[in-house]
This record gives structure tokens, sequence and C-alpha cells, in this order.
């Protein structure tokens, strides 16, 4: 970090790529958020069907090792590229199929895989992309603000688009989504320069072993271990509720397509909101503090969710929920960013978000069949808010862990023990990097 009142360098017009390539996906994504679930709610009102859906987006996870060892091995940039074409790819066959009506669930399930494939090497490739486009003392800022815009694109606007377009047909959706993701190619192929690692693997080392280097390094580092454990039960609470939103806002608060679109802004406004001020929170609260309030702000969300069904305070929730939800990831992200080796970097990140993120596909599974045995006991409308409840008594127990474990001495620790590393800036040619203009 900066000193306070010292003259931060320029984010670039590198960045400035990366940021329109993740706004152009997210607005993609946030269409997805509605018409992927509102559709398959079309077609059965199942909720274990309903939660496979969620849960193929994110299985993929679970084989982002695969990706960090590609991402550590060749040009990030072009990675990016050809995962981001795989995507626009599926979803214009998934429109044509909508559009004949020859998407049924299980069309519809495989579809969110080979998405969600796609996704994990984009989004864990950005991850590592990031460091070597923006200088290392404005991560925190870079974080927020692409965040922020992502936020902004994917709900505050991709969320009522989708309900829109929904409202005139799943294809229309869909084909909206594809034209977006290929924008997003677009803007990450305007970013000139070699991405490869400096010092990343050759080509002849098998991919077993770049595996095992990035899961070694990252289970041998104890606040980074337990972050990504902390993560995936988080996360595992997280996906529960997501797997039945789209029929809890239906058949519990009593919403339409564009109400369930609006609600997601929720979440959203929370986030941007952080996005915007949470880089300036970070030297004032303690690490420790943040990340323990983040999860105490979730637990609390969960179960008022879950126990009183109005629509205002699911809105009021999820804007608190997101914006702890932004401070978390703003100190997470931009630590693991700081304190990892740079030609290691891609392979620890999938490691650790391959813990992280892993456990959603169990979440959201589970929350189908939780729901799916409790609706002949306790009728439809408990059922659907059992995940909220059970999510909320997980977040609340993940508390005490996070203030025992996740300690501020502990972050400290950390970041002095990284103090050698250097940024991977791999083998940049362009000057586009750091640009003197850029504000």
């Amino acid at each position: 970090m900066a000193a306070p009142g010292s003259t931060l360098p320029p984010l670039g017009p590198g960045y400035r790529r990366l940021l329109a390539a993740g706004a152009l996906g997210n607005l993609g994504d946030g269409i997805a958020l509605v018409a992927l679930p509102w559709y398959t709610a079309t077609l059965t009102g199942d909720p274990v069907a309903v939660a496979a859906v969620a849960a193929a987006g994110r299985l993929p996870w679970l084989g982002a090792l695969v990706a960090g060892a590609v991402g550590d091995r060749m040009d990030r940039r072009r990675l990016m590229v050809r995962a981001g074409a795989g995507k626009a790819l599926v979803l214009v066959v998934l429109a044509a199929l909508a559009a004949v009506g020859a998407a049924p669930v299980p069309v519809v399930v495989a579809a969110a895989l080979l998405v969600g494939v796609c996704e994990v090497f984009f989004d864990n490739t950005a991850q590592s992309l990031m460091p070597m486009v923006v200088p290392r003392e404005r991560l925190e800022r870079a974080n927020g603000m692409l965040w922020s815009v992502e936020e902004v694109a994917g709900r505050f606007a991709g969320a009522p688009l989708a309900g829109v377009l929904v409202a005139v047909s799943a294809a229309a959706a869909f084909g909206a989504q594809a034209l977006l993701a290929a924008g997003a190619v677009g803007a990450l192929l305007a970013l000139r320069g070699d991405f490869t690692p400096a010092a990343g693997a050759g080509a002849a080392v098998p991919l077993r072993v770049l595996v095992g280097e990035g899961v070694r390094w990252l289970w041998g580092h104890r606040l980074l271990r337990t972050l990504a454990v902390v993560l995936g039960l988080s996360n595992l609470a997280a996906s529960m509720n997501a797997a039945v939103l789209v029929l809890f806002a239906r058949d519990v608060l009593g919403v339409g397509a564009a109400g369930f679109g609006l609600l997601l802004t929720a979440v959203s406004a929370g986030m941007v909101l952080g996005a915007q001020v949470v880089h300036r929170l970070v030297p004032l609260v303690a690490p420790g503090v943040a990340l323990a309030a983040a999860l105490a702000v979730q637990a609390v969300g969960y179960l008022l969710v879950g126990s009183v069904h109005r629509v205002w305070v699911f809105a009021v929730c999820f804007v608190a929920v997101g914006f702890f939800t932004m401070w978390w990831n703003v100190v997470t992200v931009s630590l693991r960013q700081r304190i990892v080796p740079g030609h290691l970097l891609s392979r620890v990140l999938a490691a650790y978000r391959t813990v992280g993120w892993g456990t959603a596909p169990v979440g959201a599974l589970a929350a189908g069949g939780l729901a799916a045995a409790l609706e002949p006991v306790v009728g439809r409308v408990w059922a659907l808010s059992a995940p909220f409840l059970v999510a909320g008594v997980l977040s609340a127990a993940l508390v005490a862990v996070s203030a025992a474990r996740l300690t501020t001495r502990a972050v400290r620790a950390a970041e002095a023990g990284a103090g050698s590393h250097t940024r991977s800036t791999g083998t940049q040619t362009s000057p586009e990097a750091v640009d003197p203009s850029s504000p």
C-alpha cells in the first residue's frame, strides 16, 4: 500500500481494456442470472431440477486446477479469448434450441455445464492477469473498480434487462448473452502485449506436475489455506440460497420475472457501494475485523430473509450482504495477488478457488433436496425458506472460525513474509501496462 498522500501510478489503458471485457461479459452474466433459472422454472417447478441447473454452472470449478496450470504456462490474455469465444458459441446453440422448443431441462443443464467450464478458464485467468496489467500498489483500487463495473453491468443493467428479454423469449435472452460474450472477446483482443508469465513453466512439464506445485504451495500457506476453506463453506451457504432463489422469489415473495431481476440488484447495490468506499476503509479497519464482520452480516442477513418473508427485508439484508461481500473480496483477492509468486499465481488461485467454489454445486443440490424433502411436511413456503435458515446457521459458525484463525496479526505476517516477491509482469512488450496519461 502506498503511503497516504503519495502519488499513485496510473492504472493504464491495459486495465481499461480488461475492465471493458469484464463489463461486457458480466452484462451477459447478469442476463443469465435471471434468464437461465426463470426459463428452467417455466419448464418445471421441481426444486431439484432447478437446483441441478445452478449446480451444473458451478460444478466446473472442481476442475479449476487444470485452468490454473494452463494459465501459468501460456499467454493469459489468449487463454481468456479462447474461453470467451467458447462461451459465446455454447450460448448461440442454446438460443437456437430454445427458439425451436428443443431445450428441455437436460439441455439447459448441459449448456450451464459448458458455459461454466468456459467461465472457470476466463475468470481464474482474469485474476492472475490483473497484477500483470496494473501496478502492485493499486491492486485494491483496480479490483474494487472492476467489481463495481461488473456488478453494475451484471445486476443493475443485466438482471432488469433480462426481465424484458425473457418477456420476448428465452432465445432472445440467450442470444443477447452470446453477443455480449463475443464483445468481451473483442475488448481482450485490443489488449496488446505478451502476457505469458516470465517464469512460467515450459510446455514440456506435465500438467499434473504444474497442478501439484500450485496445490502444495497453497496447502503449505496456513493463512491462505484457512481462507480457502472458510470461503468454501461460505459459498456452500450462498449457493444454497441461489439454487432456490427463483422459486423463493416467485412462490414466497410473489414476484414475477421482472421483479426477480430487480431483487438481484439488491446484492449488486451493496457491492457497488462497497467497491466505491472499501479501498478507503482497508487502511482504517483491521483486516481480521473486516473478515469476521463480513461473515456475521451474511449470517444475520440469511436468517432474516428466511424467517421474515418481505421483499423490503430481502432488499435491505442483501444490500448489506453485498457491501460486506465486496469488502471480503477486495481484502482477500488483493492479498493473494500480493503474496503469491507471479509464476505460480494462476495455479495457486485455481487451487484456492477449487476449494472456495467447489462446494457451490454441493450446496445447490443440497438446497434442492432439502426443499423437496421438507415440502410435504412444512409446506412450500417454509420448504423454500429452509436453505436460507441453514445457510445462516452455517455462516454464524464461520464467524467464530474467522475470529480465531483469520486475525489481523496473521494477515500482516503473511504480507511481511511475501515482501521479497515482486509483481509478475510477464514479457510485456507494450508500454500500455502503465500509461502516464491515465487518470
